[in-house]
C-alpha cells in the first residue's frame, strides 16, 4: 500500500490523528490478545474505556470478538455507542460502570485497562473488580505509568492527565495484581524517549489546523512504530504488565 493508501486507511479507522501514546497502547494491547488468543472469538472488557476507540478498532479489526466497553462517564459513552453503530460495528456495546462496584457484566476471557489505574484513588478495588469480571484463567493486560517517569521536552507536563498518584514501580504493580487474586506473567517497560517526545509534540499541535497535524503525523506514527521494534532509547515510562486468573 502506498503512502496516501495508508493514511486513507488510518483516516477511516480513526487512527490518523490518535495521540502517539495512545496508538501504543493499542498496538501493545492488540499484540498482546492477539499472541495469546489468535483467531478464537473471545469475550474482551476494556475497562476505563473513555471515547471507545480502542474498543471500536479491536472490534473492526476482530470481528470474532465481542467486546464491552465500561465507563464512569454516560456523556462520553453515548458518543461512543453512536460512532460505533455508525461503522457498523455489531460486536462492540458501551455501558456506565464504576471500576469500584460490581460491573453488571462478567465471564471476560480478557481485560484491559490502560492508563487508567493512576486516575482511581482505590487501584486495589478496582483491580479487585476486573479480577472478578474475569473467567478462569482470563488474562488481564495493564498499563500503567512509572513512578519515575519524566518529560523529554522542556516545558512538557510532568504530571498525567487526571491522575492521583505519579506511577507505579514494577514491585508496586506486582503486589497490587497479586493481591486482586492474579498471578503477573510478564512486565515490561515501555513508552521510552520517542514515543514520549512525539506525543510532547502532539500535544502542542494538537489545537493546530489539521494540515499540521497532518503533516506532523509520518513522524508521530514512525516514532511508535521504531517503539514497537525495540530501536529506541531512554528509561521507560511506563509499564505494561499482563497477569492471569487462576483457572480454579
Amino acid at each position: 500500500m502506498n503512502p496516501f493508501g495508508k493514511l486513507r486507511a488510518l483516516l477511516e479507522e480513526g487512527l490518523a490523528l490518535m495521540a502517539p501514546a495512545r496508538r501504543l497502547r493499542l498496538a501493545l494491547a492488540d499484540r498482546t490478545l492477539s499472541r495469546c488468543y489468535g483467531g478464537q472469538p473471545i469475550r474482551l472488557l476494556d475497562a476505563g474505556c473513555g471515547d471507545g476507540l480502542l474498543s471500536m478498532t479491536l472490534a473492526r479489526r476482530h470481528p470474532e470478538w465481542t467486546l464491552v466497553g465500561v465507563d464512569l462517564h454516560e456523556g462520553i459513552l453515548a458518543g461512543a455507542r453512536a460512532r460505533a453503530e455508525g461503522k457498523g460495528l455489531g460486536n462492540v456495546s458501551f455501558q456506565a460502570a464504576d471500576l469500584l462496584q460490581s460491573l453488571p457484566v462478567s465471564g471476560f476471557d480478557a481485560v484491559v485497562a490502560l492508563e487508567c489505574l493512576s486516575e482511581i484513588p482505590d487501584d486495589a478495588g478496582a483491580l479487585r473488580t476486573m479480577a472478578g469480571a474475569l473467567a478462569p484463567g482470563g488474562l488481564l493486560a495493564v498499563q500503567v505509568p512509572d513512578r519515575d517517569w519524566r518529560p523529554v521536552l522542556p516545558g512538557s507536563a510532568s504530571t498525567w492527565r487526571e491522575q492521583v498518584r505519579q506511577g507505579y514501580s514494577r514491585e508496586d504493580l506486582a503486589a497490587l495484581l497479586r493481591d486482586a487474586g492474579l498471578e503477573p506473567v510478564e512486565m515490561a517497560g515501555t513508552y521510552r524517549s520517542l514515543a514520549a517526545a512525539a506525543q510532547e509534540i502532539r500535544d502542542r499541535i494538537k489545537g493546530s489546523a489539521l494540515p499540521v497535524r497532518l503533516f506532523a503525523f509520518p513522524f508521530l506514527a514512525t516514532a511508535v512504530r521504531l517503539e514497537r521494534l525495540g530501536l529506541t532509547l531512554g528509561p521507560p515510562n511506563a509499564i505494561f504488565a499482563t497477569a492471569r486468573k487462576p483457572a480454579r
